[in-house]
C-alpha cells in the first residue's frame, strides 16, 4: 500500500506554455517533498500539455496528468473540482500554472497544519509579480507583500487562530480583512469532503469556497507567511479582452451562479437559519466585488438600459428578488462611480482654471520686470 501524501497540488491547465515549466520547477525546489501533483488540462490549445508531460519522469511518479472532455466557464474550477476526485492528500493546494512558491512553502505551511490541527491555513499576502520584471532577481528581491487591499489588513504577525463567532467572521469578510485566492491557502481534504464544498463553474470559483470555509471551519488559521509569487499578465485567463456586451453576460451570469450556489450551501448549515442577515451581507459582498469588473462600463449605461438588459439575462421563472438585488448592486455602483466621476471633473476644472490665472500671473511679473 502507497503512503498517503501529505499534500495533493492541484493545478489546473489551460495555455501556459511559457509558464507551466516554471511553476512546475517551483514545486521541484521544495524543501518539502511528501506531496503529489495533479495536472488537469482544460482543452488547452498550445503546447502546455507537452510541456507538463516532459516533467512527469522528473517527479518519480508523484505526478499525474488528467484531461477535461470540454472547456469550463470559471476559469479553472470543473478542472480543480476534478484533481479534487482524484487526489489522495492530507491537504490541498490549489495552485496557478503561471504562478510559483517559495521553496520552504510546503514546510511552513504544513508544520502550522499539523500543529494547529487546523482545517485551512490562509496566507494574508502574497508578492504580486508584473510578467516583465518575473526573471529579475533584483527588483523581485524589492518587490513587498501585497494583498490586494491598500485598508483593512489583518497584518497578523503569527499563526492566529480565528475566533468560530460567524459574526465576526462575516464581517471580517465582508469588511475585506482576509484575501481569498486558492493559492493562498492549504487546506485538509477531508474538510472540503466532508462539508461539501464544491466550485461553482464561474469566474467568482475562489470567493465563493472561501466564503463556504469560512462559515463551517472550526480552525482556521491566518499566518504571517509569505509563500506565493502571483505573475501578473495581460493574456492571462483574468485579464483577457472581451467586448462590453460579452463581459457584461459573463459577469452577471457569474454573480447570478455564485449567490445561488453560496445560497445552498448556507441553506445546509444550522446557524444560518435565522441569521438571513448574515447571509445577505456575504451576497452583497459577492455582488459588488463581483460588479466591479465592470467598473469601466457602467458609466456608458443608463438605468433604463440595466433594466432591459437583465430582462434579457434573467428568463422566465428566476429569482426576482434577486434581479431586483442585482440591478441596486449595479445601479448604485454606476450612481457611485458618476457621483466621483463628476466631482472629478469639477475639481479638474478647478485645477485648470487655477493653473490658468498661475499662467497670467507669472506672465504679468514678466512684463512689469522687463518694462523697469
Amino acid at each position: 500500500m502507497k503512503e498517503i501524501p501529505a499534500i495533493s497540488v492541484i493545478i489546473p491547465l489551460y495555455n501556459v506554455e511559457q509558464y507551466v515549466g516554471e511553476c512546475l520547477y517551483s514545486l521541484l525546489a521544495q524543501t518539502f517533498q511528501n506531496f503529489e501533483v495533479i495536472v488537469v488540462d482544460d482543452c488547452s490549445t498550445d503546447s502546455s500539455v507537452e510541456v507538463v508531460e516532459s516533467y512527469v519522469p522528473k517527479f518519480d511518479g508523484r505526478l499525474k496528468l488528467y484531461s477535461m472532455e470540454k472547456k469550463s466557464n470559471g476559469g479553472g474550477s470543473l478542472p480543480r473540482n476534478k484533481g479534487l476526485e482524484f487526489s489522495h492528500g492530507k491537504y490541498i493546494y490549489f495552485m496557478d500554472g503561471d504562478d510559483a512558491i517559495i521553496t520552504t512553502a510546503f514546510d511552513e505551511l504544513y508544520k502550522i497544519a499539523e500543529e494547529f490541527a487546523a482545517d485551512v491555513v490562509h496566507c494574508e499576502k502574497f508578492y504580486k509579480v508584473p510578467d516583465e520584471i518575473w526573471h529579475d532577481e533584483q527588483k523581485r528581491s524589492q518587490l513587498k507583500p501585497d494583498n490586494h487591499f491598500l485598508e483593512g489588513r489583518l497584518n497578523v504577525t503569527k499563526p492566529t487562530l480565528l475566533s468560530c463567532d460567524i459574526n465576526n467572521r462575516v464581517s471580517m469578510f465582508a469588511a475585506k480583512k482576509l484575501i481569498w485566492n486558492f493559492w493562498a491557502q492549504l487546506i485538509r481534504r477531508n474538510f472540503i469532503i466532508e462539508n461539501d464544498i464544491s466550485l461553482p463553474d464561474a469566474a467568482a470559483q475562489d470567493m465563493v469556497f472561501t466564503m463556504c470555509e469560512l462559515c463551517c471551519a472550526q480552525r482556521y488559521v491566518i499566518v504571517p507567511n509569505v509563500i506565493n509569487f502571483y505573475r501578473v499578465r495581460e493574456n492571462s485567463v483574468s485579464t483577457e479582452k472581451i467586448s462590453d456586451t460579452v463581459r457584461l453576460h459573463k459577469w452577471i451570469n457569474t454573480v447570478k451562479l455564485s449567490i445561488r450556489q453560496l445560497d445552498n450551501f448556507l441553506n445546509k448549515i444550522d446557524k444560518f437559519s435565522n441569521r438571513t442577515d448574515l447571509k445577505y451581507a456575504l451576497f452583497d459582498m459577492l455582488a459588488r466585488q463581483m460588479l466591479e469588473g465592470l467598473d469601466p462600463i457602467y458609466l456608458k449605461i443608463r438605468g433604463f438600459e440595466i433594466d432591459e438588459f437583465l430582462r434579457n439575462e434573467f428568463k422566465e421563472g428566476d429569482n426576482v428578488a434577486l434581479t431586483a438585488f442585482i440591478f441596486n448592486s449595479w445601479n448604485m455602483q454606476r450612481l457611485i462611480l458618476r457621483k466621483h466621476k463628476d466631482e472629478f471633473t469639477r475639481f479638474n476644472s478647478f485645477a485648470v482654471a487655477a493653473q490658468n490665472r498661475i499662467a497670467e500671473l507669472e506672465n504679468e511679473i514678466k512684463r512689469l520686470k522687463n518694462k523697469e
